[in-house]
Formats: structure tokens, C-alpha cells, sequence
């Protein structure tokens, strides 16, 4: 073990250890929370954290470890205070290894150990760094083993190779960088408690998967199946390999009356095909393409999540009752500013709100802060709510902001009460605002069910207590966000 400091930047380098991304996640998170502690990493040492540490002024000078050791880093206000987190995380890891080593029978530590315990075993979740993830997805998939890889920074031609590896095998590779998926009604990752239904659900995004799936479960339907396939799944490269063996067993699931295939644009070639594919699938299939033309025809297609939820609803025999969008405050509540910033944790969900405001011509900086240049080494947003905390109340200090967009996604996963920090931030950046004579106007939206783990009424309460309109989909948002800053009524 060794430690390297600059100024109050320290990292601490662990030899050989290796722990799972959802371990060092919570590890970090945990010490981040220190007085003092600015920001903390928690990374296993290969190429491709270490670019990301870099990038995010998260590297010491002299930091180089080797791909299979542990590294932690600290940001703090002093070399005192940053030691002692250091030591802390340390004593975090240490006593993850008593707990483990206190078992009297150790846990299976590999693919056919796990197996060797029951052989009941039909899924294998992988959370690896990336640089190690193709040897054991290959063989979980070689065992037999549908596959959910939540790891990300997979090479490319390994993700090819080990998807047409799987569709030989008729055996689902959901991933890589998978982040949602539920199969007979069971959750894995980030996903939301909803009704089973009818609607199966195909999705190359995460947090989009959620909104169209929380939306299904709005309307009185429900979800068969939700199959995450990566978001490069339907790249040029990758050629929709798992989208159509996942279409191919929603074909065959009796369970299954509507499929709806979730996506940011594929390439045009894939995209084409996948039409193809969904006209001749044998049952009713909405395409929801962020970003393209509504259109209806053999496949109607969508242009926002909030549309094909809609879409795949009524071929379901349901309807998608939102309600009005938020009103728009009457014109002397509105700020000045009609800059528009939006602050998300769910990537697509940024993604829909840039469509909406694009298509309407209005100018935004739309921030995805569950992206590797926010999270290096750090949790997730939507797990710690810290780091958007931070970004919403600097908001209240740029004059040329008026208008802040945010989204709050709950469920599995997910923080236990996102929606406090949230709203704690908001108050505090309204402040800010007000201080220095000017309004921010605050417009969100929650991703959730009234069946999540955490409470969805609560969270809207919060929200709206600290003055957040909240609005019935984070699509509704985004038209309110156009409304003020255009002027216009809403549609």
C-alpha cells in the first residue's frame, strides 16, 4: 500500500484488492460525507478510471497504479482532514473483509463457484470494472446464463463478439452499461415497482425505461417483461443483436400483448431493419425514438418517451390520463432571465427535455450528471443526491439563468429520500436568486410508482414545498420550460 499527495488531493493505492462497483459507490458516499471532504473516488485502477479521475481533476501528479489494485481519492479542505478520510475508507474496506471472512462459508467468488451453491440459477449480474467484465460474462454465458452487466467502459468489439456469443445461445446479454431491466416481475438495477402487465418493454436506455414504464403503470397497465439491452445495442457497430433476439422472446411470450422498443436514434441502417422487424413481429409495437418525428403508420413512432407511453397504453387498451400541465405563473411572477438550465440525474430523461426544448427553438444547457465526467469515482446521482445538490444551488448565483429544470427518479436502487437534498438545494438556490434581486423559476417532475420503496406523494409534497412546480412527466416539464421562455401558452 502507498499514498501520494497533492496539496488536499490524496490517493491511497490497495494492491490486488478488488471490490464490485456498487461496494466502492456506497464506500464512497459514506466518506464523502465528512466534514471537510470535498469530493471522494472509489475506482479499481485500470486505463479507463484513471482517464475519467484525470479528466475530473480527481488524479494526483504521481498516481499510477496497476489495472487490479484498488484506489481511493480525496479532495478535502486540508492534508489533515483528507488523511483522515483516507484512513477512513480504509477501515470501510477493511471491515467489508471481516464481515465477509466471518461467514462460514465464504461467498462464491466466481461464476461456476455461485453455480456449484444451487442450480437453480438462470440470471447472472456482473459489476465489474469494465477492462475484466467480458471474461466473465463469457462465462456466465458459456454456464448457460442470461446476463445483466451493469459495467461500463466495455470495449466495443468485445460487446459484438460476446453479443452474437449470446443470440447463438438464444441467451439475453443485457448490457453492457445496463442500468434497467424486470423479467417476470423481478427488478434488477434501477427500476421501478410496477404492475405486471401486458406491455412488454425492449429499452437501449435506462432512465427511460423507467419513464415509460412508471407511465404504463400510471395508466392502469402494466409491464410483462423489460429487457435492457446497453445503450450502443443498436449502434451501427453492434447491429441491434440483443433488440431482436429480445423481440424475438417477446414474439413468444404469452404474457406479452404490446411491445414498445426504447431508444435515443439508431443508426439508420439499424433503424430501418428494426422497423422491419417490429411490423412483422406478429403483435402491436410502438417505436419510441427520442428525437424523431411522431409519426403513425404499420409501427407508430415517437419522438418522447412521454409519447410512446402513451402510444403502447392505448394499444393496450388504456388510456394516459396526466392531467393539464403545470400552469405557467401569470407573466409578473416570471424571471427575468429565460435562460434554461437542466440539472438530471437520468440521462435520458435529459435527453427527452433537450428534444422538447430543441424542437421548440429554444437554446439550453442540459446537463446528464449521471455521466462519467460528474461520477468518477463518485455514486451516482440518483443513489447520492450530494453532487446535484451542489450544481442546483450554484444555479441560484448565475444571473443569466431563470429557468432550472430537474428530475427526481425513484425505485429500487435509488436513494432512500431523494427528494429532500433536492429540495433543500432548490430552497437555497431561490435564495441566492432573490438576493441578488432576481427569480429562478424551478420545474421538475418524479420518475416513480405509487409502489416504490420510497414514497412518490411525499416526494412531490417535498418538492412542492420548497417551491418546484411539479409536473405529471418530465416531458410536461420541459413544454412548461418553453412556455416561459418563449412566452406562449401551452399547447
Amino acid at each position: 500500500m502507498s499514498t501520494t499527495t497533492t496539496e488536499t488531493l490524496a490517493a491511497r493505492v490497495f494492491p490486488r484488492l478488488y471490490r464490485d462497483s456498487v461496494t466502492l459507490m456506497a464506500l464512497a458516499s459514506t466518506v464523502e460525507k465528512r466534514d471537510g471532504v470535498e469530493r471522494v473516488g472509489a475506482v479499481m485502477g485500470t486505463p479507463g478510471n484513471l482517464t475519467i479521475l484525470e479528466r475530473s481533476g480527481m488524479r494526483p501528479d504521481d498516481l499510477a497504479p496497476a489495472p487490479d489494485d484498488l484506489v481511493v481519492v480525496v479532495r478535502g479542505v486540508d492534508e489533515e482532514t483528507v488523511a483522515a478520510a483516507l484512513d477512513a475508507a480504509e477501515a470501510g474496506l477493511t471491515a467489508v473483509e471481516s464481515a465477509r471472512s466471518s461467514h462460514e462459508a465464504p461467498a462464491p467468488q466466481t461464476i461456476h463457484e455461485g453455480l456449484a451453491v444451487g442450480d437453480r440459477a438462470t440470471v447472472a449480474t456482473v459489476s465489474t470494472p469494465g477492462t475484466y467484465a467480458p471474461v466473465v460474462v463469457e462465462q456466465a454465458l458459456r454456464a448457460g446464463l442470461h446476463v445483466f452487466c451493469f459495467s461500463d467502459n466495455v470495449p466495443l468489439e468485445d460487446e459484438v463478439r460476446l453479443k452474437a456469443l449470446a443470440a447463438e445461445q438464444r441467451l439475453l446479454l443485457m448490457g453492457p452499461d445496463c442500468g434497467t431491466a424486470i423479467l417476470e416481475g423481478v427488478p434488477l438495477g434501477f427500476a421501478n415497482a410496477v404492475r405486471r402487465g401486458p406491455v412488454g418493454i425492449v429499452a437501449a436506455s435506462g432512465t427511460g425505461a423507467q419513464e415509460v414504464s412508471c407511465l404504463l403503470h400510471r395508466a392502469g397497465t402494466g409491464v410483462s417483461q423489460l429487457v435492457g439491452v446497453g445503450g450502443r445495442d443498436l449502434s451501427s457497430a453492434v447491429g441491434g443483436t440483443m433488440t431482436h433476439l429480445a423481440l424475438d422472446l417477446l414474439a413468444e411470450d404469452e404474457a406479452t400483448q404490446v411491445v414498445v422498443v426504447v431508444s435515443k436514434p439508431p443508426a439508420a441502417e439499424v433503424a430501418e431493419r428494426l422497423l422491419e422487424r417490429l411490423t412483422g413481429l406478429g403483435k402491436p409495437a410502438v417505436a419510441c425514438l427520442l428525437g424523431e418525428d411522431d409519426r403513425d403508420g404499420a409501427v407508430p413512432v415517437r419522438g418522447t418517451l412521454e409519447g410512446g407511453a402513451r402510444a403502447a397504453a392505448e394499444l393496450a387498451g388504456a388510456t394516459l390520463q396526466l392531467g393539464e400541465d403545470v400552469a405557467v405563473p401569470d407573466a409578473s411572477a416570471l424571471p427575468a432571465a429565460r435562460g434554461v438550465l437542466g440539472l438530471y440525474t437520468g440521462g435520458t430523461l435529459a435527453s427527452e427535455a433537450k428534444v422538447v426544448l430543441r424542437h421548440a427553438g429554444v437554446p439550453a444547457e442540459v446537463l446528464d450528471l449521471g455521466d462519467d465526467e460528474y461520477t468518477a469515482g463518485r455514486p451516482h446521482p440518483m443513489i447520492d443526491p450530494s453532487g446535484r445538490s451542489e450544481q442546483v444551488v450554484q444555479a441560484g448565483g448565475r444571473p443569466e439563468i431563470g429557468i432550472l429544470l430537474v428530475d427526481l427518479v425513484l425505485g429500487y436502487g435509488a436513494a432512500t429520500d431523494p427528494a429532500t437534498p433536492l429540495a433543500e438545494a432548490v430552497a437555497e438556490a431561490m435564495a441566492v436568486a432573490r438576493a441578488d434581486g432576481r427569480d429562478l423559476l424551478v420545474l421538475g417532475s418524479v420518475c416513480g410508482t405509487d409502489a416504490d420503496p420510497q414514497d412518490i406523494a411525499h416526494a412531490r409534497r417535498t418538492l412542492a414545498s420548497a417551491g418546484v412546480l411539479v409536473h405529471p412527466s418530465n416531458a410536461a416539464a420541459a413544454r412548461t420550460a418553453v412556455a416561459v421562455a418563449t412566452r406562449k401558452e401551452l399547447a
